[in-house]
C-alpha cells in the first residue's frame, strides 16, 4: 500500500555524540555550525521546492525589500505560474522549473564511470545511522551507502524504498512493514526481519536517538516480527502516514551481526555496512570520504549506477568551495552560504538547484528563564528585532524573509500570520513595565540578556553584532561565542536566553511535531523555547492521525497563530537550500525509487546521487 500524502527530514555539523538528539528526525542545524549563511545565469538552471503541499516557482527571485535585479532570476516556467494562481486542489508536489537554453547539439554525450567530487559544509561523527549525528552532510554521504526503506516522491508522498510495502492496521496505530526478499548488504549477509529489529532496537536503547520516539511508540511494544520479512510497528497515537519518519535516518538497516561488532567496536562507526548502491573504500573524518560502486548492488536492474567513485570533502568555507568548483577541482556543492550561492549563480559553467521552502532561520527564546520566563519580555525582543536590516546584510537577497515556519507557497502557510519584527516603537512600554515589576533583571532601564552562538565563525559574528544593535535601545546585550558542542549542549539543556538555529522544514508538518510538542520539554529538550500548550499538542496529534488535508491545513494555520502569540521564535529567513554542479553532471534530479516512482530532489539539501551522469 502506498500513501498519497506528505513526510520528514533533517541536517548536521560535526558534533560530540551527546547531541545527536538536535540533530535527529528533521532538517535541523544550529546557527552556529560554520559559516552556514551562505541561478545561474540562466543556462540549466532548476529551482526546486521540497516541503508538503506545495505550489512550485522559482526559489531564486529577490524577496520583497531585497536588493537585486529582476533581470538576474531565471524565468519562471509557464505551468508552475498557473499553479500558483490555482485556486483549487493545492498541489502536492514540486514543479521542476528547469529552463535550458543550450542547444541540444552542443549538449556532449554522456558516459558512465568517472568520479562525483562533492563538497558539503560539515562532517559527520560517524555514519552508522544508529548512533550518529545525521544532517545534510552526513545524509549527502549516507544515501549513497543505505537505501531507505521508504522515501519521498516529487508530490511528498512516501513511496517504498528498501521495504516492498507498508500496510496501515485499524486507525495507524500499528503498521505493518514488509522488506524485499534478495536484498544483500555490502558484507554478502541477507536483509531480513532480523536486522529491521536489531537496527529499531539499538535506535530505541540508545539514551539520545531514543527520543526522536518520543510520545510515538511504546519502546517494549514498539515493533515485533511477523515473518522473516515483514515487521510490525506499534504507536501510542494514531498516524496516517507513519512511514514518512522512515524516509530518513530511522529507515536505514545495518546487518545485525555488524551492530554487535560495532557496540563493541565504535571505529566501525566510521566504516558502516548498508546495501546501498555504493561501499565505502576509505575515510579520513574531516577531510576525505570514498566510496565506489557496489559490483552486487540488488537493485542494479532496476536503477542505473552511472559514475564508479564518490569523493566526499567536508569544508567549512563554502565560499572557497564554490570557487572551487567554477574552476573545475569540485563537480557539486551542497550548501545554504549566501555568498557561495552567488558566486556559484554567477559562474558561467555552473548552474544551480534552490529550494527556499524547506527550512527556517530564527531565533529562538528560552522561556523558562528570566528574563523570557515573563512574554513580556519576550514581546519586546520581537517587536525590537530588525528582520529586514538581517536578510539584507546576510543574506544578501539569496533567501526571503519569513514570517512563520510554512513559506508562503505552502498550503500549511498561515496568510494572515505576519513576523511582528521591525516595531521597535512597540518594545519601549513593554521594557518599562517589566523593569519595573523585575529591577534586578535590567539595568540603566533596559532588560539583561545574553545571546549565545557557534564560533569561531566571521558569519555568525556578523549576525550576532546585527541583532544586538536592533535590541540595543532596550536591551543589555551580552554576546557569547561558544563551541559548537557547547552550544548545541547548553541549547537541549536549556542553559541560554536567546541562540539563533535552523529548524523545521519538514516535508510533512507532522514531523515537526517533535519540536514542539510538550513532551519533548525535559531535562534534555527538543522543544528548544521549552514551552508547552497542550491545547497546541492536541491539534497536532489530531492533523497526525486524519487524512483530510482541508483540516489539516485548517489546523496548521491555526498552530502558527498559537506559535505567534507564544513569542517564543523571532523568523528571520527561509533558508534557501542550494546544490551547485558544474555543467559536466547531469542528472542531480530525476532520481527514481526501485519501483519508478521519481523522487524529491533537494530536500534541505539532501540529494540522491545514484543516478548522477558525467559528461
Amino acid at each position: 500500500m502506498s500513501s498519497r500524502h506528505p513526510v520528514p527530514t533533517r541536517r548536521h555539523c560535526t558534533c560530540p555524540r551527546t547531541f545527536l538528539a538536535v540533530l535527529l528526525a528533521s532538517a535541523i542545524v544550529a546557527g552556529g555550525c560554520g559559516d552556514d549563511d551562505g541561478e545561474p545565469r540562466p543556462v540549466d538552471t532548476a529551482a526546486e521546492a521540497t516541503s508538503g503541499p506545495e505550489a512550485g516557482t522559482s526559489d531564486t527571485a529577490e524577496p520583497s525589500g531585497q536588493t537585486g535585479s529582476e533581470s538576474d532570476a531565471p524565468a519562471v516556467d509557464e505551468d508552475v505560474a498557473e499553479a500558483l494562481d490555482a485556486e483549487a486542489e493545492p498541489l502536492l508536489a514540486p514543479v521542476d522549473t528547469t529552463t535550458t537554453t543550450t542547444p541540444a547539439s552542443e549538449v556532449p554525450a554522456l558516459t558512465s564511470g568517472g568520479t562525483l567530487r562533492v563538497a558539503v559544509e560539515a562532517e559527520s561523527d560517524g555514519l552508522n545511522p544508529a548512533a550518529n549525528n545525521f544532517a545534510a552532510s552526513a545524509y549527502a554521504m549516507a544515501y549513497p551507502i543505505f537505501d531507505p526503506v521508504a522515501y519521498f516522491d516529487t508530490e511528498g508522498n512516501w513511496v517504498p524504498y528498501l521495504a516492498e510495502s507498508f500496510d496501515r492496521i485499524g486507525d495507524g496505530t500499528v503498521w505493518h512493514m514488509k522488506l524485499r526478499e534478495g536484498v544483500r548488504f555490502h558484507d554478502g549477509t541477507e536483509l531480513d526481519a532480523d536486522d529491521v529489529m536489531a537496527t529499531v532496537s539499538a535506535q530505541i536503547t540508545d539514551p539520545v536517538l531514543s527520543l526522536a520516539y518520543r510520545n510515538t511508540i511504546d519502546a517494549n511494544q514498539f515493533i515485533r516480527k511477523l515473518d522473516e520479512y515483514t515487521v510490525e510497528l506499534r504507536l501510542d497515537n494514531p498516524s496516517a502516514r507513519f512511514p514518512l519518519v522512515l524516509t530518513g535516518q530511522l529507515g536505514m538497516v545495518l546487518p545485525s551481526e555488524w551492530l554487535e561488532r560495532a557496540r563493541q567496536d565504535e571505529t566501525l562507526n566510521q566504516m558502516p555496512v548498508g546495501q546501498g548502491p555504493f561501499m565505502i573504500e576509505s575515510r579520513v573524518q574531516d577531510e576525505k570520504t570514498v566510496m565506489v560502486r557496489n559490483p552486487d548492488y540488488w537493485a542494479a536492474d532496476r536503477l542505473d549506477i552511472h559514475v564508479d567513485r564518490i569523493e566526499f570533502y567536508p569544508t567549512t568555507d563554502m565560499a572557497v568551495a564554490a570557487k572551487r568548483l567554477a574552476a573545475g577541482d569540485l563537480d557539486l556543492v551542497i550548501t545554504t552560504n549566501a555568498e557561495a550561492t552567488l558566486i556559484m549563480r554567477e559562474t558561467d559553467n555552473v548552474r544551480t538547484i534552490e529550494n527556499v521552502r524547506a527550512e527556517e532561520g530564527f531565533a529562538v527564546i528560552n522561556s523558562q528563564r528570566p528574563p523570557f520566563d515573563d512574554i513580556r519580555a519576550r514581546q519586546a525582543l520581537t517587536f525590537a528585532a530588525d528582520r529586514n536590516t538581517y536578510v539584507e546584510l546576510i543574506r544578501q537577497g539569496t533567501s526571503p524573509p519569513a514570517d512563520t515556519m510554512f513559506h508562503p507557497d505552502l498550503v500549511w502557510h498561515n496568510p494572515d500570520v505576519k513576523q511582528e519584527t521591525n516595531m521597535p516603537e512597540r518594545a519601549g512600554p513593554l521594557v518599562e513595565s517589566y523593569c519595573a515589576d523585575h529591577p534586578g533583571n535590567c539595568s540603566g532601564g533596559r532588560i539583561n540578556m545574553e545571546l549565545i552562538f557557534g564560533g569561531p565563525s566571521v558569519e555568525n559574528t556578523r549576525v550576532a553584532e546585527v541583532q544586538s544593535d536592533a535590541w540595543g535601545d532596550y536591551f543589555n546585550v551580552e554576546l557569547d561565542e561558544v563551541l559548537q558542542d557547547k552550544l548545541i549542549n547548553d541549547v537541549v539543556l536549556g542553559n541560554y536566553n536567546v541562540v539563533n538555529w535552523r529548524q523545521f522544514g519538514a516535508v510533512s508538518p507532522d514531523n515537526d511535531i517533535l519540536w514542539l510538542e510538550c513532551d519533548a520539554v525535559g531535562f534534555i529538550s527538543l522543544n528548544f523555547p521549552r514551552y508547552c500548550d497542550p491545547e497546541r499538542d492536541a491539534l497536532m496529534f489530531e492533523s497526525r492521525g486524519i487524512d483530510d488535508l482541508d483540516r489539516r491545513v485548517e489546523i496548521w494555520h491555526r498552530i502558527a497563530e498559537m506559535v505567534r502569540d507564544a513569542y517564543t521564535y523571532i523568523f528571520y529567513y527561509h533558508t534557501n537550500w542550494t546544490i551547485g554542479v558544474r555543467d559536466s553532471v547531469h542528472n542531480v534530479c530525476g532520481q527514481t525509487s526501485p519501483d519508478g516512482a521519481e523522487l524529491l530532489c533537494n530536500n534541505s539539501g539532501r540529494v540522491l546521487l545514484h543516478g548522477v551522469r558525467l559528461s
